[in-house]
């Protein structure tokens, strides 16, 4: 264990050492912070409630629930928003702080991180082309202490790139630029998340993953997509992996 750990230190001294440029500092500095978090999140994993006070300090404050989600939510998620909640102007607004876990739990699994839902993951530090940082991601199920998400960007992917430049030669129209789009069925062009900051985002279904709850930012904000564009996704999604079995 010493052994190891001595050894991790002298590497982090030798990667620390050439980095003077101003790009390779940012991303050194960005390793360092992973390696921190990432610490504190392995740490954190044997703290049963570690996940439930965060939820009860920054999520469930700052997560607004609407009278929409309330009506379609179901009985029991009625009487704990009714409890836990005040209700003023068709919103209701976390009151209690010292709700029960067991209530925690239940919010997080049918109202905070439910399908459709969109929240701020840590992805970690990114080697070569790998996805990686603090990035929207939709969740596509809930399995508890793990959620099934497809990541988002802002970055323009390369391929929208090679068509909208095609389109700005007058190598092809706007029809066939819209066409060529669509066939990418690995993408996913997402024009808005509800309760995010108005601008295009991608969704690349290839970088879909199962990743443990401790990764979500907690204190972020909750979008929601709309069911067409995740009726998108799920169409994508059965078509990539009709691919992938008829390969």
């Amino acid at each position: 264990m010493k052994k190891a750990y001595l050894e991790c230190l002298k590497k982090l001294r030798t990667f620390r050492k050439p980095l003077v440029e101003s790009t390779d500092k940012k991303r050194g500095k960005l390793y360092f912070t992973w390696v921190k978090d990432k610490t504190e999140k392995i740490i954190n994993e044997k703290d049963d409630n570690y996940i439930y006070r965060n939820v009860i300090a920054y999520t469930l404050p700052k997560y607004i629930i609407t009278q929409y989600t309330f009506n379609k939510s179901n009985k029991t998620i009625k009487n704990i928003i009714n409890r836990n909640y005040n209700y003023n102007k068709n919103k209701y607004i976390f009151n209690n702080p010292k709700i029960s876990v067991d209530e925690v739990k239940k919010l997080m699994k049918y109202v905070l991180f439910k399908r459709g839902n969109v929240i701020w993951l840590d992805f970690g530090f990114n080697i070569g082309n790998e996805f990686g940082g603090m990035h929207p991601a939709v969740i596509l199920k809930n399995f508890d202490n793990d959620l099934f998400v497809v990541p988002i960007s802002s970055k323009q992917p390369p391929e929208y790139v090679k068509i909208e430049q095609a389109l700005k030669d007058k190598k092809i129209t706007e029809e066939e630029c819209k066409n060529q789009k669509r066939a990418i069925t690995e993408i996913i062009e997402l024009s808005k998340i509800n309760g995010f900051k108005n601008m295009l985002r991608w969704a690349s279904i290839t970088r879909m993953k199962k990743v443990s709850i401790l990764r979500v930012n907690f204190s972020g904000t909750i979008g929601t997509l709309d069911g067409s564009n995740m009726n998108a996704i799920a169409e994508k999604i059965s078509i990539e992996l009709g691919n992938k079995k008829a390969n």
